[in-house]
């Protein structure tokens, strides 16, 4: 499955509809997740998504807006919200931050999603008999069969996403690598590979003070003060999509290259909550649990391992060097190597990552445990 994106251009008239359709799907969504909460706090009992699409009939005929929508439109909702409350189940087992679905606010589009008919692709034009016909940029062509189509809106521009079942067909990536991720370096991995780390967000980071301080100065609500609200927002979006585009680029490579990457299983909110001041705007930048989001559905198989030691200990003979601060990169250990503490932290993170596919250790086993093992 392929997902390609295209600039959506509608009309005034067909942007007021969409809005509006938008709308309503937002207050069949809060339905929906309503009628859920109080049957389970009266009843103790759950409503199933069929349940609810059987009642998108009787409601249809009380509400004239919702019968524009196509019904397959609508019946995207309660499948949505369905899977919203099994992510919820299944975070909750394995014992995440639960995040149980919030009522949806007006403000946010809610994406109107065609699943199987009721659109046509041709001649860059989408198609549809509620919205009319709407242009695109097609600037690159659609591989694969069209399984679904939908619509979305992000800060005032429009967007046409279709999903194909185009497959790529690569050679199957071989071989393991340990990498270890960092502010500096996005990337030191056991292959002597070192990927340094995107300047995106440091350069729109300037961009963006210098509107905001141009915001500030108007009065809040003003015509100058929206403008340079809307230009402010629209530099957040080009960071997110220079450091999105990097990071995607960078993860396909490594997962086209490697079958198995071994990692540390970083808890990057702790991270820049913690006592680094100066370096949580860095942190935040980096997007670092986002890269190893981007390398565990491209990879065949990404083990994060404990990092507890694995950027003190020496992979050699195993000492642990507490006294390290973090601007020491190069350490000299008494055993008689010099050796940089990124590349020693990849083959920790190598090693330990093993030492679990081997069954020898646990996820919650830390470097010291997998150096134990492998000296015997």
């Amino acid at each position: 499955m392929l997902t390609f994106q295209y600039r959506l251009y509608p009309t005034k008239s067909q942007q007021q509809k969409l809005w509006q359709h938008a709308n309503k799907l937002n207050w069949l969504y809060n339905y929906f997740l309503n009628q859920k909460i109080e049957a389970y706090k009266n009843e103790k009992k759950s409503i199933s998504k069929n349940t609810q699409q059987g009642e998108l009939v009787k409601l249809k005929e009380t509400d004239l807006i919702l019968a524009e929508i196509h019904s397959q439109v609508l019946q995207q909702v309660a499948i949505r919200l369905d899977r919203s409350y099994a992510a919820f189940f299944r975070r909750v087992k394995s014992k995440e931050v639960a995040g149980f679905p919030k009522f949806r606010s007006c403000r946010d589009f809610f994406g109107i999603c065609y699943p199987q008919s009721g659109f046509a692709i041709e001649d860059g034009m989408l198609k549809t008999k509620v919205y009319g016909n709407i242009s695109f940029v097609q600037h690159r062509n659609i591989k694969g069969n069209i399984k679904q189509v939908s619509i979305s809106n992000k800060n005032n521009k429009w967007f046409l996403n279709i999903i194909t079942d185009y497959a790529e067909h690569n050679e199957k990536p071989k071989g393991k690598i340990g990498i270890d991720i960092g502010l500096k370096h996005l990337v030191v991995a056991t292959d002597g590979t070192k990927i340094k780390n995107s300047t995106h967000a440091k350069h729109f980071d300037k961009q963006i003070a210098k509107v905001q301080s141009e915001r500030d100065k108007k009065q809040k609500g003003s015509n100058r003060w929206i403008f340079f609200n809307n230009v402010k927002q629209r530099l957040y979006d080009a960071k997110t999509h220079k450091v999105n585009d990097f990071q995607h680029k960078e993860s396909r490579r490594l997962a086209q290259t490697y079958d198995t990457i071994f990692a540390e299983d970083l808890s990057v909110k702790s991270i820049s909550e913690g006592d680094w001041t100066s370096l949580n705007k860095s942190i935040r930048n980096a997007k670092l649990a986002q890269f190893l989001s981007f390398l565990g559905y491209k990879v065949n198989q990404l083990v994060l391992v404990n990092p507890k030691n694995t950027s003190k200990m020496c992979n050699n003979c195993g000492k642990i060097h507490t006294d390290l601060k973090l601007s020491d990169r190069t350490i000299e250990c008494s055993c008689g190597i010099t050796y940089d503490r990124d590349e020693n932290a990849a083959n920790n993170v190598l090693c330990l990552g093993q030492t679990i596919l081997d069954g020898v250790c646990t996820r919650s086993d830390t470097i010291v445990e997998a150096f134990a093992f492998r000296q015997r």
